[in-house]
């Protein structure tokens, strides 16, 4: 086994295509803690928990043969790591301490799920409108539970919410146990009260109860000090239905790596029709420990507990771009998505996915079905996504996405 974990290790330093280096203005954005002291570990679900520092021999195999496409090499020399025993947690937004934010969609989705489901054959018609505007699970933060006694809590709320995505279809049986992809990192020029993201979600619906896993890229402005691209994580559970971003919260994310954290900024961005700067994530529930690992080419950055996160496997699986405001007054100009400009089939000219893949119940690891996926646009004045499908050797099943935003 180590000397799996060895050659795996080397392959890694290969895979990973964009990682910011440590710069003195970011030295100041993370904090080395205590490993068994972090958020994530402080919950009661968490109390006889068993943190996990590597990925199983049989989750190495998985990344082994799912990360062999694109070979690039990098140089990690230079980035800060925390001492030994200790994890980089980035330090949140100065405002946004212990915000709450109240995503308007949560609710109201988990209860028209419901219904429908209840509800079949005495309100067809009612479900099918809804169907039509089907209602998507937001990203949303909640701040650590632990609150400053003189502060008093700051809300917003991310609403105007876009997607331009491609999604596994509703009313499949099927459970995945993970999903990954190849991305090219773009700077949408977003101004305050705005994000843009490119985004993987990993969703469990059942009734009213929700449950997801995200993550990709995100330029978000409430939530980091800047407008740069960062390796950014979401997660909800039925014990935090509103939602918490990265490492900020009891019983949700559990960082591992020294150095590569959630909140690091990219700072390789592309340039329209120049060279693609990307990164491979995966997320894949370790077939031994069952929790949900994070993973840039076969590194291991952290991982989603799982005592608190789908235990039986996702409903769903999305790739795309999502967009939205962090602030509710009218009117609302949405914020660009990816490149800013409409998607083609040039990806040198395009933000984009590659090799998508997920993993299925039996923990192999295949390129999406096209046939089991859908496109979906809810504003095709501002955004678009294009399915390619199966490309080429090297990018195989790809999609663009992408567009100016604006008034939608």
């Amino acid at each position: 086994m180590a000397s799996l974990w060895l050659k795996l290790i080397s392959i890694s330093l290969i895979y990973l295509n964009v990682i910011a280096k440590s710069t003195p203005h970011q030295e100041s954005e993370f904090e080395c803690v205590s490993i068994d002291k972090q958020s994530a570990l402080q919950h009661p679900l968490m109390k006889n928990h068993r943190i996990q520092t590597r990925p199983s021999r049989e989750l190495l195999s998985i990344l082994s043969t799912s990360n062999g496409n694109i070979l690039r090499e990098i140089d990690l020399k230079g980035s800060e790591e925390c001492p030994k025993g200790q994890v980089p947690i980035h330090k949140q937004k100065t405002n946004l301490t212990n915000s709450l934010i109240h995503p308007q969609q949560i609710h109201r989705a988990g209860r028209i799920l419901k219904q429908s489901r209840r509800d079949k054959k005495k309100k067809k018609n009612n479900r099918r409108k809804k169907n039509k505007n089907k209602l998507m699970i937001p990203s949303a933060l909640l701040s650590q539970k632990n609150k400053i006694p003189h502060h008093q809590p700051k809300l917003f709320t991310e609403t105007h919410l876009h997607y331009a995505i491609v999604r596994t279809f509703e009313n499949t049986t099927k459970k995945w146990r993970g999903a990954q992809a190849l991305f090219n990192i773009n700077k949408p020029r977003v101004v305050q009260n705005q994000f843009s993201k490119a985004w993987i979600w990993l969703n469990y619906i059942q009734g009213s109860i929700m449950s997801s896993i995200q993550f990709g890229w995100a330029v978000h402005t409430n939530l980091y000090s800047d407008d740069r691209p960062r390796l950014t994580t979401f997660w909800m559970s039925d014990q935090y239905p509103k939602g918490c971003y990265n490492a900020l919260c009891p019983g949700g994310y559990v960082q591992i790596h020294k150095s590569i954290y959630p909140g690091l900024v990219y700072d390789k961005v592309n340039a329209l029709g120049g060279k693609q700067n990307t990164v491979h994530l995966s997320v894949a529930e370790d077939p031994v420990t069952k929790n949900w690992v994070l993973t840039i080419g076969s590194i291991m950055i952290g991982y989603w507990p799982r005592q608190s996160h789908m235990v039986d496997g996702a409903s769903e699986v999305y790739f795309g771009g999502f967009a939205g405001n962090t602030a509710s007054s009218q009117p609302t100009t949405s914020p660009p998505m990816g490149t800013g400009e409409f998607p083609t089939k040039d990806l040198s000219r395009s933000c984009f996915m590659k090799q998508l893949k997920y993993v299925l119940s039996d923990y192999s690891v295949v390129d999406i079905n096209a046939n089991e996926v859908e496109q979906y646009v809810d504003s095709r004045k501002c955004y678009g996504v294009m399915f390619l499908k199966y490309v080429d050797y090297d990018s195989r099943e790809t999609l663009t996405f992408g567009g100016p935003g604006g008034q939608c």
